[in-house]
């Protein structure tokens, strides 16, 4: 008879297998802060009005939603460290600018 402690697999609501995420690692080591870096500029078009409506809602400190494309022009990890710190473990992508187009106006 089993006890009310034991669980059968099938009967089992949480299954950590289930959260195993795929993090970016080196030297086994996971990063603890993954991020994206944007490089280049994305020109805007002086003749169109979307273009010009995204310039009038970009205020300072207010939010805008934009739409980059590019390309991915590298990846890599790096490690922050201060003294006396173990250091936070960081994996980045850079994507190269080549267009930048209005989201919704915030």
């Amino acid at each position: 008879m089993a006890s009310a402690l034991e669980t059968r697999e099938e009967d089992e609501i949480f299954a950590a297998d289930s959260y195993a995420l795929n993090i970016p690692a080196i030297d086994g080591h996971r990063a603890m802060k993954l991020a994206v870096r944007f490089s280049g500029t994305g020109d805007l078009d002086r003749t169109s009005d979307d273009d010009l409506a995204l310039l009038e809602a970009m205020r300072m400190g207010a939010p805008v939603r934009l739409i980059i494309t590019g390309e991915i022009s590298g990846k890599g990890f790096s490690l922050a460290r201060k003294p006396g710190d173990e250091g936070e473990l960081s994996y980045t992508c850079t994507v190269r600018v080549e267009s930048v187009e209005a989201g919704e106006l915030a």
